[in-house]
């Protein structure tokens, strides 16, 4: 039984989970992703797990206790 080998792995910044990994050949091994955007800017985030992203992507109108 062969073994796939990641050649591109990216954890979210907050748990450490695993939320990308792709094979050497191209084909997606893993993928649990929920990008959070950081400022106006387009592409400039975070890209962090469903369960993180889920907290981090609170409605603005939201206040915290």
């Amino acid at each position: 039984m062969a073994t796939s080998v990641a050649a591109i792995h990216a954890c979210c910044p907050l748990c450490g989970a695993s939320v990308l990994s792709i094979g050497r050949t191209g084909t997606v091994l893993e993928e649990d992703l929920h990008p959070i955007q950081i400022g106006p800017e387009l592409g400039r985030g975070y890209t962090l797990c469903d369960d993180c992203g889920v907290l981090a992507d609170l409605p603005t109108n939201l206040t915290l206790n």
